[in-house]
């Protein structure tokens, strides 16, 4: 197949390309990098062309909610539109599980990036309005979540952590997911995959500090309602993939001995 990829040089992006070429299909990587700008999108339809399958894993620059969703938007629809009239036969897009009910509610989730969520899931809407074929991957958060936690309340030697519990998932293990239902061998117009276990972010996040050597003192934040009751969770029948948090954190700790 030939598989259009938008944010290709990003984590999740090229993670995906690598993917896609290994099992034997072609990319096509939009992307700045490459010379295309999706909110300027000259030479895309051309781009496009030939495409079996595109697949939008795009970062907005920004965590604002209201820039953030007018950058998803405007994307969304460049890229579908685009897709519609080069021919291309499915589209998927990669968000976050929870979007659709903290984007119901006027209620703080307590994901301390609800705005984002909000417009991630606009981009879902912008993308069921443009996109041939759409299918929507939703994905728990990343394992690389338990550092940048840290980072997110930290003063110091102290760091407030979000005491929510996640299911945090490998970004290669979620591609094949992605890949799976771009190629149509994975069926569904919406999808979700986690990882094999549910765990506490701020047990996650002093994992890593101690597995890095950092001293930090991690201390659990409050959340709302909707968190506790497992809003970032995946549900049943949810594609659930590994490796666990600490098979993956004990591969960032050898990194980290053999630097």
């Amino acid at each position: 197949m030939r598989i259009a990829i938008a944010g290709a040089t990003g984590l999740v992006g090229s993670s995906l390309a690598r993917a896609a070429e290994a099992a034997g299909h072609q990319v096509v990587p939009l992307a700045k990098e490459t010379g295309f700008d999706i909110l300027r999108p000259d030479g895309l339809v051309e781009a496009l062309e030939g495409a079996d399958a595109v697949v939008d894993v795009m970062q907005s620059p920004t965590l604002d909610e209201a820039e953030a969703t007018a950058f998803f938007t405007e994307a969304s629809r460049n890229l579908g539109t685009a897709a519609a009239q080069a021919g291309v036969g499915r589209s998927v897009v990669l968000s976050i599980i929870g979007v659709d009910r903290i984007a119901a509610t006027d209620e703080e989730a307590g994901t301390g990036f609800d705005g984002y969520y909000r417009a991630k899931y606009a981009q879902e809407q912008a993308t069921a309005a443009h996109a041939p074929s759409p299918h929507v991957v939703r994905s728990t958060q990343f394992h690389d979540i338990a550092r940048q936690a840290i980072g997110w309340g930290r003063d110091g030697d102290r760091t407030v952590v979000p005491d929510l519990v996640t299911q945090p998932v490998a970004v290669d293990a979620m591609v094949q997911v992605l890949l799976g239902v771009a190629t149509g061998e994975i069926a569904g117009d919406l999808n979700e995959v986690g990882g094999p276990g549910r765990e506490s972010l701020t047990a996650m996040s002093t994992a890593f500090a101690r597995s890095t050597g950092d001293t930090v003192e991690v201390t659990a934040g409050p959340v709302g309602d909707l968190v506790r009751d497992g809003v970032l969770l995946p549900g049943e029948g949810a594609h659930l993939v590994g490796p666990s948090f600490a098979e993956w954190l004990a591969g960032v700790a050898a990194a980290t001995a053999a630097r």
